[in-house]
């Protein structure tokens, strides 16, 4: 499966460091797979499987058939051949910004209206002692002084 990996991203003309952001998960993770120290986990098999929709399962896991699904078309299409609906989202992203707006009006509202009424009762506490240990394997306590009169 390395050698896939690796094929993989020269084919798609993609660095390591970048292959790893594109498929969400740390560089080192591909530098040890491509390095032969760890095999590739299922994990990170699903997480190229998500980013590149059109590679073959069988071929990413088992080495069986085509590099690309044969269903769906390549990925080399240009960025430029999308064209977004651009009313549509600017409507969408104004009625988020407006019901955001009155969510905060909302929760400062409500915070502003809370009254605390009761006291919570804290029982008072002191300190018997403080034990201090050292990276040579020593320790050291400390009593207050109230302790340390009476011993």
């Amino acid at each position: 499966m390395k050698d896939r990996i690796s094929k993989l991203m020269e084919v798609e003309q993609i660095s390591p460091t970048r292959f790893a952001i594109m498929i969400g998960t740390q560089p080192s993770v591909v530098s040890h797979i491509l390095n032969g120290r760890n095999k590739p986990s299922l994990e990170v098999a699903q997480k190229i499987l998500n980013a590149f929709p059109t590679i073959n399962p069988d071929w990413l896991i088992l080495g069986v058939g085509a590099m690309y699904r044969e269903e769906l078309p390549s990925r080399q299409g240009s960025l430029f051949d999308i064209k977004p609906e651009i009313s549509s989202n600017t409507a969408i992203y104004e009625q988020k910004t407006v019901d955001k707006n009155l969510q905060e009006k909302e929760v400062k509202q409500v915070e502003s209206e809370k009254v605390i009424e009761k006291c919570a009762v804290v029982k008072e506490k002191t300190v018997k002692k403080i034990t201090v240990y050292y990276s040579d394997m020593t320790f050291e306590e400390f009593l207050p002084n109230a302790l340390q009169d009476k011993q």
